[in-house]
């Protein structure tokens, strides 16, 4: 069964993320560090819900079946969708901030790899 995380939790980790973001953006130019803390702590938000919705996929599967009445199918779970939808506005979201930063890795790949073991860390 997916874990429901409170929303204090769910500061907490976003905070968290925000954190790794900054220190990942230190070396950012002033002027754009502004422009990318709206940005920050959107993909902060959205790693926190990726978090959650891979949980309840895991938990309940990618497809589900319903009924309704004698009609019987097999329906993606809502939370695919939103995943599906949210993991490429993340994606993009990544790419946007590490092209910020001066002579940053833009493998968005090995970032996340480093993020999902550090989060995974909080959990």
């Amino acid at each position: 069964m997916s874990r429901k995380f409170s929303i204090k939790t769910q500061d907490e980790l976003i905070a968290a993320e925000i954190e790794k973001w900054n220190s990942t953006l230190s070396k950012m130019p002033a002027n754009k560090k502004e422009a990318a803390a709206v940005l920050v702590e959107r993909v902060a938000f959205m790693t926190v819900t990726l978090r959650i919705l891979e949980e309840d996929i895991k938990a309940k599967g990618p497809t589900y079946r319903f009924e309704n009445g004698s009609q019987k199918m097999h329906v993606e779970n809502p939370s695919q969708k939103s995943y599906n939808t949210m993991i490429n506005r993340y994606t993009a979201a990544c790419d946007k901030l590490l092209a910020m930063v001066p002579n940053a890795p833009i493998n968005i790949d090995q970032v996340q790899a480093k993020k999902q073991r550090s989060a995974s860390d909080l959990i």
